[in-house]
């Protein structure tokens, strides 16, 4: 199907005396809702869902709206700040103070200690903007940054690994066909609080339901009955078990001869190999390490292969644990075997308006294992290292020692793995640290300067990063909402700025482009947005193409977007790879490494249960947590535990629990659930706020991170991946948690040993 031709719709009329209603996009999360916003005297006083926008149809969820009240919120940073004390304390500066001071500060730095001294840190918020996606890569380019720590490793980086070793190149990203297939398998994802990750889907509620009303499965694998499980069907397992389930999977495919035998010989090289490294492995194992009965296991397989299309889907529960690569290489080996690798309703590589492989391919993020981290040795995926090995290259003397920080819209501090404390004292050790965020937290407390930015309403924006993720391809435009508020900035303009005030002209990774902007030529987000969509699949060519598109008839002719494609296409499969036979390898380097280390990984009987996260509706990590709109005053936090396990430790609904693992120990009130399969305790992520954001703070709760292990050999070693979920912990009764206990600060944890 070519790009379709759609029919224009007019601006709405804005009232030049009352309420005006704009249009614009959600960017927190992957479906990038699109939106109606009110504004009446330059600010926001309602947030809606866009019944008219061809992608989202109406779409939003209440996050959206509590995007908005961050705008005004009292406790948001609105102009520069600079430390004068313990961490915490800040007096208000200009930005002309603050940047001179940052520029000087930073060029001893560099100086001294060399370019590789100053590190940079990205966050999960500002991922949605085109501005940093644009920008910050060319200022780590500017200033040669070597160090380039994200929160990759704590999400999705497993998953771009498998994709190295399976198709080639880490930038590719394979969608699930949902509305197409007829059998999904789910393992570690919850689509119907998350909204779908990894793909772009603002229906996806009836994307899987749809599966369903066309006489299909939807199979959720799952240690807690979540949100979605309780709509399709719920499979409990062990917590951290997923390896061992899928190799029950495959092993059953093979022993029963249930492999689609003619699309292996055509399209996958290593099955073979790969075979024979399993064979070790029995069914009967699998279900006793995984919980899940043998019969079950392979009925599962039987009905898998058997079906017309169908594909294994997995995201952050899977790629956090102790095995994340090979859990997602795994998932991928069972895609093959039955031919569900770019087929209709299977996992395909998709279209999109930007070719974003060849994107970053251009831009240098395709990278797995390009740069290595100091310390530890882990490598870097997606042009991230992980946020594991940021302490110990911060507090480790010798070359390349971290000196300089840069944060961008991040909270290391909760939601790295060995983070806490260990974290905050590295970072009170830096000579500098500057943050680019919209709050002080828990981590940029501790910057020397806080530079405030725009929230995405404040600034116009291109869906860049779901572009190649959407399920029905399709392309929109956003203007700015409302003008920033105080002496915010976007982060690029700082970002541009820094650069031109250390004599570097900008911040580009084309010397030409810095050359042009110390004579005053600057290339702005825009101008890149608009050269990447006419020069791509749906693009004009500059004219060149009769009904392509640009972002002047976006803006002009296509305000509730444009839908490119009603599916995914899928095209021969050679044309796809990037591996050198143009084959998918499912026997790279790693597996009989990775499968002897899973043969003898040993469990701790110190530490007889597992801790999972859970994500919530009201949360997005911990950024949104000082809105009174998603943190009323009755919300609460809690950990999730099973009665039955409840009555083996002697604990009832009234109690706290201590929840310990070898780095940490924390205390919170419980709540009894059958939802949680037995010997697993789920505790929502993102809690216990001691920044500078009152209602945050004033919400209590834990950090659930503090349990998370960032030990060397506690980290997956092949994407560096924290492990945050099937942490080995135990429990216990502690007193009954009190009104004061859960509306206070977080609690202090207490150091522990294996």
């Amino acid at each position: 199907m070519g790009v379709g031709v759609q029919p224009v719709r007019k601006p709405q009329l804005e009232l030049l005396n009352g309420p005006l209603q704009r249009r614009t996009h959600c960017r927190i999360c992957e479906p990038q809702c699109a939106l109606l916003a009110t504004v009446e005297g330059g600010e926001i006083t309602k947030i809606e869902g866009n019944r008219q926008h061809v992608f989202s149809e109406g779409h939003l969820c209440v996050k959206a709206a509590a995007a908005a009240d961050v705008i005004k919120d009292p406790d948001r940073v609105v102009t520069p700040l600079k430390r004068v004390g313990a961490p915490g304390q800040f007096e208000a500066v200009s930005w002309d103070e603050a940047l001179d001071e940052i520029v000087e500060r930073l060029g001893r730095v560099r100086q001294q200690y060399g370019n590789h001294a100053f590190a940079s840190f990205m966050g999960n918020p500002p991922a949605f903007g085109m501005g940093v996606a644009f920008f910050l890569s060319g200022f780590q380019d500017a200033f040669q940054i070597k160090w380039r720590y994200g929160v990759n490793a704590d999400d999705a980086a497993a998953r771009q690994v498998a994709n190295f070793f399976l198709y080639g190149s880490p930038a590719i990203l394979l969608k699930p066909d949902l509305w197409r297939t007829k059998f999904v398998l789910m393992l570690g994802a919850n689509p119907f609080v998350s909204h779908g990750s990894t793909f772009s889907e603002p229906k996806v509620r009836e994307a899987l339901h749809s599966v369903v009303e066309r006489g299909g499965r939807v199979v959720v694998v799952d240690p807690r009955r979540s949100e979605t499980a309780r709509a399709f069907e719920h499979l409990p397992v062990r917590a951290g078990s997923d390896t061992w389930f899928l190799i029950g999977l495959i092993r059953t495919l093979q022993e029963e001869d249930l492999v689609a035998r003619e699309f292996v010989r055509k399209h996958v090289s290593g099955a073979e190999r790969m075979e024979a490294l399993l064979q070790s492995f029995s069914v009967e194992e699998c279900a006793i390490r995984s919980g899940v009965d043998a019969a079950v296991l392979r009925q599962l397989a039987r009905d898998f292969a058997a079906a017309e299309s169908g594909v294994v889907y997995g995201r952050t529960g899977t790629c956090t644990q102790r095995f994340g690569t090979l859990n997602n290489l795994l998932q991928d080996f069972v895609n093959a075997l039955t031919g569900n690798i770019e087929r209709p309703g299977g996992y395909v590589f998709g279209w999109a308006a930007v070719d974003l492989e060849k994107f970053a391919e251009a831009g240098g993020f395709a990278t797995y294992s390009k740069q290595r981290t100091r310390v530890f040795g882990h490598p870097d995926v997606f042009g991230m290292l992980p946020s594991t090995s940021l302490v110990p290259d911060i507090t480790t003397e010798g070359p390349g020692q971290v000196r300089a920080l840069v944060t961008v819209g991040t909270n290391a501090v909760h939601s790295s793995a060995g983070g806490g404390k260990a974290m905050e004292d590295a970072l009170e050790q830096l000579d500098l640290h500057f943050s680019l965020d919209l709050y002080v937290n828990e981590t940029n407390k501790h910057a020397h300067f806080i530079l405030p930015v725009t929230s995405f309403y404040e600034r116009e924006d291109l869906p860049i990063a779901a572009l190649g993720l959407m399920l029905r391809p399709a392309l929109w435009w956003s203007p700015a909402v409302v003008p920033p508020r105080g002496e915010v900035r976007e982060e690029w303009k700082i970002l541009q700025e820094i650069a031109r005030r250390s004599g570097l002209g900008g911040a580009y990774s084309v010397r030409a482009l810095r050359w042009l902007a110390r004579i005053g030529l600057h290339v702005t987000p825009s101008m890149i947005a608009d050269l990447l969509v006419r020069t791509g699949p749906a693009g004009d060519w500059f004219g060149l193409k009769r009904g392509g598109y640009s972002l002047k008839k976006l803006r002009e002719h296509h305000p509730d977007g444009v839908l490119l494609k009603h599916e995914l296409p899928t095209r021969p499969l050679r044309q796809r790879l990037h591996t050198p036979d143009k084959r998918i390898n499912v026997c790279p380097p790693i597996l009989e490494d990775e499968l002897n280390r899973l043969r003898g990984h040993l469990d701790d009987p110190a530490f007889p249960l597992r801790l999972i996260g859970m994500r919530e509706i009201r949360s997005q990590n911990s950024w949104l947590h000082n809105i009174p709109r998603v943190m009323p005053s009755a919300r609460r936090h809690v950990a999730h535990l099973n009665p039955i396990d409840a009555t083996a430790h002697g604990i009832t609904a009234d109690d706290a629990i201590t929840i310990t693992s070898k780095s940490g120990s924390i205390r919170t009130a419980v709540k009894l659930t059958a939802d949680i399969f037995p010997g697993t305790v789920a505790l929502p992520h993102g809690w216990g706020h001691s920044g500078g954001w009152k209602i945050a703070n004033r919400s209590g709760g834990v950090n659930s991170n503090i349990l998370a292990s960032g030990a060397l050999e506690d980290i997956e070693p092949i994407a560096g991946m924290s492990i945050l979920t099937g942490i080995p912990i135990r429990i216990s009764r502690a007193a009954e948690m009190t009104e004061s206990a859960l509306l206070g600060a977080n609690m202090p944890h207490e150091s522990a040993t294996s």
